[in-house]
Parts: C-alpha cells; structure tokens; sequence
C-alpha cells in the first residue's frame, strides 16, 4: 500500500466534485485492471470498464456512467494530466535523504542537506546540487558542474566529461581541443541512464529548467536546451546547438553542429536535421517512404 487517501482530498486538490460516497483509495491501477480501493483514468467516452467496483475514475468528461455503478468519477478535459498530478501529490514517496557510503565526492562541493545520491557515484570537484536532488547508482558529475533543485539524474548517466573536440596540427595529426568550460543544469530536470552531457569548450553546456532527457541520450559541449523541452531515447545532438523551449524531438534523432531549433518544434522519430527550424515547425522522418518516393521528394526540393 502506498498511501491512504480520501476521494474527498483528492476531489479538493483538483477542485473538482465527485459523484459518489467518500471513501480510501490506496493503489494506483489501470482502468482495464480496476480494484476496489484504487485510482484510475480513462480518457476515451466510449471506453468500457468494470465498474462494480469501489473504485476512484478520473473520466474524460461526457463518460456516461452505467446504472449500478459502485465507481467514484471526478470528470476532467483531461483526465491523464489530472491523473499524474494526483499521483505525484498523494501517492509517490519522495526517495529518503540520504549519500550512499560508497559516494566519492571532490573538494570544494556545495550539497544541500536533503539530496539522494546512489551507489558508487562519483561527484567531482566544485560542483553545486540543489535541494531535493536525486542521483542514483554509478553517476559521473564532472568538476564545475551546477545541478539545480528537484532534479532527478537515472543511473549510469555522465554530465561534464570533456566533449569530442579536435584540431589537426601541420601533419595531419588531431590535437585535443581542451574543455574548460562547465554543465549547468537548471531545476525540475530528468537525465536518463546512460545519458551523456559534455561541458562546454570555454563557456557552458546549459540544459534549462523543466527539460526531460530520456535514456541513451547525447549533448555535446555548448549546447543549451530550451525549458520544458523532452528528448527522447537514442537521440543525437551535437555541439553547440540551439533548442528553443516546449520542443519535441522524438527517438534516434540527430541534429547537425551549429543549428538553432526553434521553440515549440516537433521532430518525429529518427529525423535529421542539417539545417535550422523555425518556431512551430512539424518535421517527420522519411523512414517509412520507399527509395523511390524519396528520390522523387528529393528532385522536388532541388528544382
């Protein structure tokens, strides 16, 4: 059980009526898996249930109850955001503060008392964490690195190692463009495990508040990620790109050197892009075209 929580409570936090007797929900369920004592969505009018159940809906509004229905309903335009936000307010424990005893932390670190930090991580010198900051297992968190508050970092990610930066000397031969600049990272962000992020050459790596990296993700040095934006897994950025807040860009992804995107964009599954992208652009892969479509496609675009 996680937590006991009157329907009354949860009808007061959305401020929002519920249509039958008050009673404790204690489990999270999905709607085709309804249990007695449990809290559910469902976002379709048409979608059928068991509801001989005491159970808590949160229903797309217009859902017609059936006759007998033990069920509680709260009615919402949006049933699966009002859904997360009940589940975080009443149900989701916040991890216990505590730094693991085989944390390895550097010099000159500020780390505010209530942060969670894993096994085996590995926390440089001068790095900052805010509050309410959660690291989980075998994390690397370079020098200089600022982590904000209430941010979440999955096991395995690497924030503030040296990028992928070269210049070839007189014979040809790549010398290491050395990486003095830091990572910096603002509040409510999610890194996904085995995400990488590396710290800027001379200046910083910045990933703004809100932003929400999935898994196997990588961020060269220099690049600043807009607020609110989601990057999902297997995606590409390379250096110094620009992404504009509320910007979407889907799996497996890639995104050339030196491009500003826009705010409020939509890059579909596995799409490249080589060139700038205005606000409000909707771009989508060719993946699912023929070779023959796309060649057409592309002498259109030549001509």
């Amino acid at each position: 059980m996680l937590n006991s929580i009157h329907i009354s409570d949860i009808s007061k936090f959305l401020n929002n009526d519920f249509t039958n007797n008050d009673y404790i929900v204690d489990k999270i369920c999905s709607i085709s898996n309804l249990r007695n004592n449990s809290i559910a969505f469902v976002n379709k009018k048409n979608y059928k249930f068991d509801q001989s159940v005491e159970a808590l809906v949160i229903a797309i509004e217009g859902y017609e109850i059936e006759k007998d229905s033990k069920c509680n309903f709260i009615f919402s335009k949006n049933p699966r955001l009002d859904f997360v936000k009940v589940i975080n307010k009443f149900f989701i424990n916040s991890r216990e503060s505590k730094i693991s005893e085989t944390v390895k932390i550097g010099a000159n670190c500020t780390i505010s008392d209530d942060v969670a930090i894993g096994e085996y991580t590995v926390i440089k010198d001068n790095v900052t964490i805010g509050s309410g900051t959660i690291i989980n297992n075998h994390v690397v968190i370079e020098s200089n690195t600022i982590i904000g508050e209430n941010c979440y970092i999955k096991s395995g990610a690497i924030i503030g190692e040296d990028g992928f930066g070269f210049e070839r000397d007189e014979n040809g031969v790549p010398l290491r463009f050395s990486h003095i600049g830091n990572v910096i990272i603002g509040n409510n962000v999610e890194i996904g495990s085995q995400t990488t992020i590396a710290r800027g050459t001379l200046e910083s790596t910045v990933i703004k508040d809100n932003v929400k990296i999935d898994d196997q993700v990588h961020i060269a040095h220099n690049c600043c990620i807009g607020m609110n934006t989601l990057i999902t897994a297997c995606s590409e950025i390379s250096g110094s790109v620009t992404i504009g807040k509320n910007t979407w860009i889907g799996p497996n992804t890639s995104i050339k050197d030196g491009l500003i995107i826009g705010e409020n964009v939509f890059l579909g599954i596995g799409t490249l892009i080589t060139k700038n992208v205005k606000n409000n652009e909707i771009i989508s892969s060719l993946s699912n075209l023929s070779l023959k479509n796309i060649v057409k496609i592309n002498k259109i675009i030549k001509e």
